[in-house]
């Protein structure tokens, strides 16, 4: 099998399958031109204090779970010859290719701060000195047209807003979003609590506003209005990749099937944000990958009825004060959303809540786990007489 990417997808996808089948039932090459795999959300934190965002070395994950690491890129998919062809010319043959290359962060506001990562925290951080050093600063958080997975942008306002105010600083900080009310994609009650948080950290929210271009001062918006902005911030856009030999979209975006086939092409996957489906989250990219290995799996001959892929979005926000775990269907008929909590809905507690991949960044990786705070009652007090315990045991204690 070749897995070609060095993201959420294709890990998950290598972690899926080598749940099932070891290294000498099949062979498992990891194609990426990544030496380590970064833990992207995390960067949110590092302007805030926090430290950089955690990372992995590639050849880790890759002795760990009996994968052979292949430093290169995909170029291009012969189909009927069951080859690829990577951007050093190199031919190498398949027996099934899944392809999880993620798409490219592309700025999408001309004049904004565009924050990709950890590559940005600088930027944000001056941000914030120079905020503190001016008279009432004006600061717009701009959530673009094209943005599927807004959630960043929400914590840069929160932990914003909830930094100059521990320095001090005197801001006006808007929150200026296409969406109807903030972070609706989780239904209403999730999104009455942002909405308490905003409102809380005296975050101004404009909604049903669509951003267009960043001037001298001011935030311009699609219907002719303007915002008083002294700096924008906003989260890039998800670019397609395209890639020869594969079906794409207009975008270059990667068309498939409920489990992760490839349009017109026989025993190709593909999983994660290179594909057509419109939501670009890493929580999301675990559950196509784990759709798209099953199918591989069952492609192979084990006894396994793979099933669909049937999104459930999971996110949890950090606000600088209790984190808040948010889940909702993305499917046809999308639920009203579970109710937010700040522990999590998920085990491990982590910001990619991933089948596998979760635990084993967390567990086995030691991987930064989000935080949370239990509910008392969640706690059961037990008291054991070690004494006794030992007794019946047939041991004494020492």
């Amino acid at each position: 099998m070749l897995v070609a990417g060095g993201g959420v997808a294709a890990l998950e996808a290598c972690l899926f399958l080598r749940a099932y089948v070891t290294d000498n039932d099949v062979d498992i090459d990891l194609l990426t031109p990544n030496q380590v795999f970064s833990y992207r959300p995390l960067s949110v934190l590092e302007s805030f204090g926090g430290a950089r965002a955690w990372s992995m070395p590639l050849d880790r994950f890759a002795a760990d779970q009996d994968v052979t690491l292949v430093h290169d890129a995909l170029g291009a998919v012969l189909g009927p010859e069951r080859a690829i062809v990577t951007t050093s010319g190199v031919r190498c043959p398949y027996d099934l290719l899944l392809v999880a290359i993620g798409a490219r962060p592309t700025p999408q506001l001309p004049g904004a701060i565009t924050f990709r990562g950890s590559a940005d925290a600088p930027l944000v951080s001056r941000l914030l000195d120079d905020a503190s050093d001016r008279l009432r600063p004006r600061i717009a958080f701009a959530v673009g047209p094209a943005t599927s997975w807004p959630l960043p942008l929400y914590e840069l306002a929160l932990l914003t807003a909830g930094e100059l105010r521990a320095r001090g600083a005197r801001c006006e900080i808007t929150l200026v979003t296409p969406e109807a009310a903030p972070l609706e994609l989780f239904g209403a009650r999730a999104s009455a609590v942002v909405a308490e948080l905003l409102e809380a950290r005296d975050v101004t929210v404009i909604a049903n506003a669509e951003p267009l271009s960043v001037g001298e001062g001011e935030l311009r918006l699609v219907d002719g209005r303007s915002i008083g902005a002294d700096r924008v911030v906003s989260l890039p856009r998800a670019a397609g990749r395209f890639v020869e030999g594969l079906p794409h979209d207009h975008e270059g975006f990667i068309p498939v099937d409920p489990h992760g086939l490839v349009d017109g092409m026989g025993r190709v996957y593909a999983a994660g944000d290179i594909t057509t489906f419109p939501f670009k989250q890493g929580g999301l990219a675990t559950q196509q990958a784990d759709a798209a290995a099953e199918a591989m799996l069952a492609e192979l001959g084990l006894p396994i009825e793979p099933q669909p892929f049937s999104p459930v979005l999971q996110g949890v926000l950090f606000t600088g004060g209790e984190p808040t775990y948010m889940r909702a269907s993305v499917g046809d008929r999308p639920a009203a959303g579970s109710e937010p909590r700040a522990y999590s809905l998920w085990w491990p507690p982590s910001k990619i809540a991933g089948r596998f991949l979760s635990s084993y960044l967390t567990v086995r990786a030691g991987a930064p786990r989000a935080p949370e705070i239990r509910p008392a009652s969640d706690v059961v007090p037990v008291r054991v007489d070690v004494g006794e315990a030992l007794a019946h045991a047939g041991r004494t204690p020492s």
